[in-house]
C-alpha cells in the first residue's frame, strides 16, 4: 500500500494545534451566528411591532388633540355672528400650527367665517360664501355623529389633499379644520426616530403618504401588497415580505381615526445591520486567532518534540546494542516519561522472553526442531524430546538434515513435504525412520520464520500411531450406533403419525362443538323471536276478528233499517280494531326486520359501513324475548351517532351476543336478579370501545388468565362447552382487527371490553375463521 507524505512530529503537532484551534473557533462561531441571527431577527421584529404601535398611538394623540381644539373653538363660536366668528377664528389660528385653516359653514353649506394660519397663503374674503354643501366631510356630520374625520380632504384654501376634521354644533353650524399633511407627518417623523427601520404611513387606498427616508412618499402604492390586504381583511399580518428583491421584516398597526396604517420594515437575514456586524466580528476574530496560532503552534510543538527525540535516540542505541549502562531520558511531559519507562521495561522483558523461549523449546513435551531453510534444512537445534523419540543426540543432529540422518525411506516424499513450505507453513502426516530402524507416524507442523536475513523453519510433531488405532475402534462403534439410531427413528415416526391422527380428530371435534354452539344459540334466538311474535300477531288476529263480527252485525242492522247511532258505533269499532291490528302488525314487522338483519349479518359475514348503535340495538331487540322470561335486564348506553364502523356487523353481533349470554349463564347463575350494561365510546387512540359489564358473581382468579382459551368453562359437565368466549375473542382479534380484554373480581361482576378499529382489516375472512364464527 502506498503511504502518504511523511512529516516530522513537530509539523504534525503544529498542524494539529492549528486545526484544533481553527475547528473549535469555527464551530463556536457557527453556533453563535446560528443562535444569534434568529435572536436578532426576533428582537428586531418585536422592536418594529413596538415602534409601529407607538407611532400609531402618537398619530391618534395628535388627531385627538386637534379634535379637542376644534370642539373648543366650536363651543366659543356658539351664538356669535359670522363677523364675530371670523374674528375669533383669526385670533385662535394666529401662530397656531395645529390647523392650516378653520372655517365655519352654515347649515345650508355656505362658508360664513374663516381663519387662516400665519403660514397659509390667501385672503379670508376670497373663500367666504363658498358652497360646501356637496363636500363629503360636511355631509358626514350629523346630530347623531357630530364629529367626523377625513384623510383625503380637498383643501378649500389651497386645493391640495389635507387631513380634515368637522364638528357640528347644536344649531347645525359645522366647523371644519384643515390639518396640513406635511405638518402631521413631520410630527410622526420625530416619533419614528433615526434608526435603521423604515416607517411608512399608508392611507386607506394604499398610497404611502409619509416615509421616514423620504424615498417612497407619493411614489409607492401598497394596496395589493399582502401586508395591507391582510390588515384590511382582519387577518394576521405576515412578518416577512420581499421589497425591491430584498427579504424584509415588517410590522403593521392601524390608525382607526383616519383609516391609515403605520408600517415599519427592516432588512432580514444577512442584510440586517446587526446580523452583518455579528458575522464580520466572528470572521475577524477567527482570522486573529488563526494568526496567533501560526505564531504559537511551532514554538509549542518544538518544546513537546525535544524529549521524544531523546527517547528515539536512546531506543536506537539499545537496538544496536551500544547503549551500555546509560539511563533512559526523562523530560517535563509525563506521557513521554511513561513511554521511556515502558521502553526500558520492554528491553528487559525482551531479554527475559528470549531466555524463556529457549527454556520452553527445550522442555516442550513434543519433538521440536529448528532448521535452516537456506541450508538444505539442516538442523540448527532440537529439543530433548526429539532426541528421545528419534534416538539421536543433539550433537549428532545439529549440522545435518533429515535425509543425511536417514530418516526418510523415499526422496520423493521428503521433497514433496519441503515443497509445501513454499506457502509459509506445513500441516500433515509423515512417517519417519528412527535411529533404531523403527518407523513412526507423526502429525507434523512446520512454520517458516524470517529472522533478519535467515529463513528458519520451526517444526513440531505429535506421535499419532496410537491415535490411529483408537480411531479405528471408534469407526466400528459409530457404525453400530447409526444402526440403533435408525431403529429409534422408525419408532418415533410411527408415534408421530399416531399423534397427528389424534390431533386431527381433536380439531374435528372442536369444529363440531363450535357448530353445535352456534346452532344452540340460533335455536334459542328463533324460539325467543317466535314467542315475541306470538303476542302482536295474536292481538292483530283478535282485532281483525272483532272487526269482522262488528261488520256482520252492521250488515244485519242495515237490512232492518240503519240508525245513525249504529253507524257511528260500527265506525268507532272499525277504527279501534284497525288501530289495534295496525300497531301489533307494525310491532311484528319490526321484530321480523331486526331478526332478519341479525340473521343476514351473522350468516353472511359481509362487510359494510354502519353505526355501532344500529348493530347493538338490533341484537338487543332480538335477544329481549330470551330475557323476557328471566329476572335479568339489559341496559344500553350507546350513542346513536359518532361511532361509525367500516367492518363486519355479523361477527361483531355474534361476539356481543356471546358476551351477553356468558353473563346470563355464568355471571347470574343461581341469582334472582342481574343487569347487563352495554356502553360505548371512543378511546384516546381513536379506537371504538364497546364494554359489556354485568353485576354477577365474577370470574375466579384461576380462570382469568385463560378465559379466552377453548373449552374453559365453569359449567363443565352441566352443558357448558367453553367455546363462547373463545369464538368472541377470535372474531374480534382475527376478523375485526381489534382486542378483547376482561377485568373481573370475585363477587364484583365482570367487564369485557372490545377495542375495535374504525376500519377493519381488508383481508377477507379465511375459511377457518368463518367456521369459528
Amino acid at each position: 500500500m502506498r503511504s502518504g507524505r511523511v512529516w516530522r512530529l513537530r509539523y504534525h503537532l503544529s498542524a494539529l494545534l492549528l486545526t484544533t484551534m481553527a475547528l473549535t473557533f469555527a464551530v463556536v462561531s457557527t453556533v453563535l451566528v446560528v443562535w444569534r441571527v434568529p435572536q436578532i431577527e426576533r428582537a428586531s421584529l418585536q422592536a418594529l411591532t413596538d415602534e409601529v404601535h407607538d407611532v400609531a398611538e402618537r398619530l391618534e394623540l395628535l388627531l385627538g388633540e386637534r379634535q379637542a381644539r376644534l370642539e373648543l373653538m366650536a363651543s366659543r363660536l356658539r351664538g356669535r355672528t359670522p363677523e364675530q366668528a371670523g374674528t375669533v377664528l383669526a385670533v385662535n389660528l394666529h401662530g397656531d400650527r395645529l390647523f392650516g385653516a378653520v372655517y365655519r359653514v352654515s347649515p345650508r353649506g355656505r362658508v360664513e367665517a374663516m381663519g387662516l394660519a400665519a403660514q397659509a397663503g390667501g385672503h379670508v374674503q376670497d373663500f367666504l360664501g363658498s358652497d360646501l354643501s356637496s363636500n363629503a366631510l360636511f355631509k358626514a356630520v350629523s346630530a347623531a355623529q357630530p364629529t367626523a374625520w377625513s384623510g383625503r380632504l380637498l383643501s378649500t384654501q389651497s386645493g391640495a389633499l389635507v387631513v380634515g376634521v368637522a364638528h357640528r354644533d347644536a344649531g347645525g353650524h359645522v366647523l371644519i379644520g384643515e390639518v396640513p399633511t406635511a405638518v402631521l407627518l413631520e410630527d410622526l417623523r420625530s416619533v419614528a426616530g433615526e434608526d435603521a427601520a423604515v416607517v411608512w404611513v399608508v392611507d386607506g387606498g394604499g398610497e404611502v403618504v409619509a416615509d421616514t427616508q423620504g424615498r417612497q412618499m407619493g411614489r409607492l402604492n401598497l394596496h395589493d401588497s399582502p401586508l395591507l390586504q391582510a390588515a384590511v381583511r382582519g387577518q394576521p399580518v405576515p412578518a416577512d415580505f420581499e421589497f425591491e428583491r430584498r427579504p424584509m421584516q415588517a410590522a403593521l398597526a392601524a390608525a382607526p381615526t383616519l383609516g391609515w396604517y403605520v408600517i415599519a420594515s427592516m432588512p432580514r437575514g444577512w442584510s440586517h445591520p446587526e446580523v452583518r456586524s455579528t458575522a464580520l466580528y466572528a470572521g475577524a476574530s477567527f482570522v486573529g486567532c488563526l494568526l496567533i496560532g501560526l505564531l504559537v503552534a511551532p514554538f509549542w510543538a518544538g518544546r513537546l518534540v525535544r524529549p521524544l527525540q531523546a527517547i528515539v535516540t536512546r531506543a536506537a542505541l539499545n537496538t544496536a546494542g551500544r547503549a551500555g549502562g546509560s539511563p533512559w531520558p526523562r523530560g517535563p511531559v509525563a506521557e513521554f516519561n511513561r513511554l521511556s519507562s515502558d521502553l526500558e521495561a520492554m528491553g528487559h522483558a525482551v531479554q527475559e522472553r528470549e531466555r524463556k523461549l529457549q527454556a520452553l523449546f527445550n522442555v516442550a513435551p513434543v519433538p521440536m526442531a529448528l532448521t535452516d531453510m537456506d541450508d538444505a534444512h539442516s538442523f540448527l537445534d532440537v529439543n530433548d524430546v526429539w532426541c528421545e523419540e528419534m534416538g539421536y543426540s543433539r550433537a549428532e543432529a545439529v549440522g545435518l538434515n533429515s535425509m543425511e540422518l536417514g530418516m526418510w525411506d523415499s526422496t520423493q516424499r521428503h521433497e514433496a513435504l519441503l515443497h509445501t513450505l513454499d506457502d509459509g507453513s506445513f500441516v500433515g502426516e509423515a512417517e519417519v525412520i528412527c535411529k533404531n530402524g523403527e518407523a513412526k507416524l507423526y502429525k507434523s507442523f512446520g512454520r517458516v520464520v524470517r529472522f533478519k536475513d535467515q529463513n528458519l523453519v520451526v517444526w513440531g510433531s505429535i506421535n499419532i500411531g496410537a491415535l490411529r488405532a483408537v480411531e479405528q475402534e471408534l469407526r466400528t462403534l459409530n457404525h453400530d450406533l447409526e444402526a440403533r439410531v435408525a431403529q429409534r427413528a422408525d419408532a418415533l415416526a410411527m408415534a408421530n403419525e399416531e399423534l397427528s391422527d389424534t390431533l386431527a380428530q381433536l380439531r374435528s371435534a372442536q369444529t363440531e362443538l363450535v357448530q353445535t354452539e352456534k346452532m344452540a344459540a340460533l335455536g334459542g334466538l328463533v324460539a325467543g323471536v317466535a314467542h315475541e311474535l306470538n303476542t302482536p300477531l295474536g292481538n292483530g288476529v283478535m282485532a281483525i276478528s272483532a272487526v269482522a263480527d262488528e261488520t256482520r252485525r252492521f250488515r244485519a242492522a242495515a237490512q232492518a233499517g240503519l240508525r245513525r247511532a249504529q253507524l257511528q258505533d260500527w265506525i268507532g269499532g272499525l277504527e279501534q280494531g284497525c288501530d289495534i291490528a295496525g300497531r301489533n302488525l307494525h310491532r311484528a314487522a319490526d321484530l321480523v326486520h331486526n331478526f332478519k338483519q341479525v340473521a343476514v349479518d351473522q350468516t353472511s359475514s359481509q362487510r359494510r359501513c354502519f353505526e355501532l348503535a344500529e348493530v347493538v340495538h338490533e341484537l338487543v331487540v332480538s335477544l329481549r324475548p330470551t330475557f323476557a322470561r328471566t329476572p335479568y335486564r339489559i341496559v344500553v348506553d350507546v350513542p346513536e351517532h359518532g361511532l361509525r364502523l367500516d367492518s363486519y356487523p355479523g361477527p361483531l353481533g355474534q361476539a356481543l351476543a356471546n358476551l351477553i349470554q356468558n353473563a346470563v349463564h355464568h355471571g347470574f347463575d343461581g341469582r334472582d336478579h342481574g343487569t347487563v350494561r352495554i356502553t360505548a365510546g371512543r378511546g384516546e387512540d381513536q379506537t371504538i370501545r364497546l364494554r359489556v359489564a354485568d353485576d354477577g358473581v365474577g370470574i375466579p382468579p384461576a380462570l382469568i388468565g385463560r378465559i379466552f382459551d377453548p373449552f374453559v368453562t365453569t359449567k363443565k359437565g352441566r352443558g357448558g362447552t367453553g367455546l363462547g368466549l373463545h369464538i368472541s375473542y377470535n372474531a374480534v382479534v382475527q376478523l375485526l382487527g381489534g382486542m378483547l380484554t376482561v377485568d373481573s373480581a370475585p363477587g364484583q361482576g365482570a367487564v369485557f371490553e372490545m377495542r375495535l378499529a374504525p376500519v377493519a382489516p381488508r383481508a377477507a375472512p379465511a375459511a377457518g375463521t368463518e367456521a369459528v364464527l
